[in-house]
């Protein structure tokens, strides 16, 4: 039995800066995972939580991931997958992982409680145990209420952060999942690969798919090929190749932030690159305005996708950060359909619905997943209703 482990995919997110080819590298490093998924044979796709970046998906973060479920779906794949925090809506919306449900793109196992169940692949059963995100103060209770499956195969599929990772907020020790009554941990909510061993059992969390921040920027970006065939699980790990490049560095005054600028203009990359900088003390507002041509130079000859200077801020109520002293984007190119679209309707929001709906019109099952999120969008209904008038 063979699966692929995947979580945090946050399809929707465009982070840092709202970008829009930053919303596409989430979707194009989904896409990969599929791939991969489908390249290896896979019995199913095992998802841990947060699929999308809101609760309020926009029209083309379901439809890409529409596509792309489309292709597991087709050949016989089945996708699974828990709520993180990120798929609970706060009101009584509907929540969207539902949607993809009911068009059978997904077997929702848990949205807002800890669910078990006992599902048929191709080369047999597997029983899982789904607890989706939980308050940190519910966790407790809450995992010692799961019920383990009756099967021979057993996975904890869990959207929660480990007290073993020293992080705030955490939920649980490795202790209180009870690892030993599982043949697979498989959980989610962290953002970087990291596995374990805990009473001889495998305890992994694959990360996010890219990077969300320049917190995580610094590492790989992974996908876990589980191989369930033997009593204890095997993991392998797959490195995603489509995820952009961060270039994080210190300078300490303006040469050295030249230099760092002159390196990037003889380097090729696959995408622009995010460009991060950190100015030491010896980086003056001089060697900043200075350098400021050439950085939006190598932003408009696409060399950069966006760069960003910032200097650490003195202590301040006892607390400590960075500002930001400069920063700069490159303009999304829109294809010719697109621009003519945003053109006629001067909203992002509605131009993106029109071309999603235009991309999806040969797709029934597409078209009432866009539908339905619309209907349940109240800011996009009035905006549409004032176009009619």
């Amino acid at each position: 039995m063979l699966l692929l482990h995947v979580s945090d995919t946050h399809l929707g997110c465009s982070k840092p800066g709202k970008h829009r080819e930053r919303e596409l590298d989430f979707y194009e490093a989904f896409n990969e995972a599929v791939e991969i998924a489908l390249k290896e044979h896979v019995d199913t796709v095992i998802h841990t939580g947060d699929f999308f970046d809101e609760p309020k998906p926009a029209p083309q973060a379901y439809y890409y991931a529409y596509k792309a479920l489309e292709k597991l779906r087709n050949s016989g794949v089945e996708v699974l997958v828990i709520a993180g925090q990120h798929d609970q809506p706060k009101t009584s919306q509907l929540p969207p992982l539902k949607l993809l449900h009911e068009i059978g793109m997904i077997k929702l196992l848990a949205q807002d409680k800890p669910e078990t169940h006992v599902i048929k692949l191709r080369s047999g059963e597997i029983g899982i145990a789904a607890i989706p995100y939980i308050s940190p103060v519910m966790a407790s209770s809450a995992l010692s209420s799961v019920r383990v499956p009756d099967a021979r195969k057993r996975i904890l599929m869990a959207h929660l952060l480990l007290k073993e990772l020293n992080m705030p907020n955490a939920h649980a020790s490795l202790a209180e999942l009870r690892p030993e009554n599982y043949s697979y941990i498989a959980l989610g909510d962290y953002h970087i690969k990291y596995e374990t061993v805990y009473k001889g059992v495998k305890v992994v969390y694959p990360g996010s798919i890219e990077a969300l921040n320049v917190l995580e920027a610094g590492y790989d970006r992974y996908v876990a090929l589980v191989d369930l065939s033997s009593d204890e699980a095997s993991v392998s790990w797959i490195k995603l190749s489509s995820p952009r490049k961060w270039i994080i560095k210190e300078v300490n005054d303006g040469n050295e932030l030249i230099q760092v600028l002159q390196e990037l203009v003889s380097k090729k990359f696959l995408k622009p690159p995010i460009l991060y900088i950190k100015a030491k003390p010896g980086l003056s507002a001089f060697d900043v305005e200075n350098a400021r041509s050439v950085l939006n130079r190598l932003v408009n000859e696409r060399k950069v996708l966006m760069y960003r200077i910032t200097r650490e801020e003195e202590e301040k109520k006892g607390g400590e950060g960075e500002i930001s002293i400069a920063e700069g984007y490159a303009e999304t190119r829109l294809p010719a359909l697109d621009q003519v679209v945003m053109n006629v309707f001067k909203d992002q929001r509605l131009a993106e619905l029109v071309l999603t709906l235009i991309r999806s019109s040969s797709d029934e099952n597409a078209i009432r997943i866009i539908v339905e999120q619309t209907l349940n969008d109240e800011e996009l209904l009035k905006k549409m209703k004032s176009l009619v008038k």
